[in-house]
């Protein structure tokens, strides 16, 4: 059997494997102790009205994603809207899909659009993400918790809206 070297499109490790494109693999985004199914969240964001999240927005939650700088020009801005969850009480809005096409559009002073799902959909995804007990778990802490005093102002979903 040929050892066959597998190696990333750009060499970089963002990007898609040469070579696995029909290999079986799930997407995740992890934000502290929650995991996010991408595959589960675009099934569910299907149909949903796009937003256009403003630049100030996307500023704000960017500084705290991780994204690989190197990977921004690889991505092109026409690979699709982003996903935003809706976590209970001002918990946040994470993008926990389109985070490089964010950074892109941002760079490049272009809209950037997202669908936005809201407190059901996200414990729906949740759920599927990392079964029922456990999301259930910490969406009740999540629903139990306060914000923190650099939190208050204007709530992002005011900001996604203007």
């Amino acid at each position: 059997m040929p050892n066959r070297r597998l190696r990333h499109y750009n060499n970089c490790p963002r990007c898609p494997v040469l070579g696995a494109e029909g290999m079986p693999g799930e997407e995740y985004y992890e934000i502290l102790a929650l995991r996010f199914s991408v595959r589960i969240a675009r099934e569910l964001s299907r149909g949903h009205d796009l937003i256009r999240v403003e630049p100030f927005v996307l500023a704000k939650w960017l500084k705290h994603a991780r994204v690989l700088d190197s990977h921004v020009d690889h991505v092109p801005l026409n690979s699709g809207y982003g996903i935003i969850v809706t976590l209970p009480a001002g918990c946040g809005m994470p993008l926990i899909d389109g985070n490089h096409r964010a950074a892109r559009a941002l760079r490049e002073q272009r809209p950037f659009f997202a669908a936005v799902l809201d407190e059901t959909e996200t414990l729906e995804l949740l759920r599927g993400s990392i079964g029922a007990a456990i999301a259930d778990h910490y969406w009740k802490r999540l629903k139990a918790s306060t914000l923190h005093p650099n939190d208050y102002g204007e709530t992002d979903d005011e900001q996604l809206n203007h």
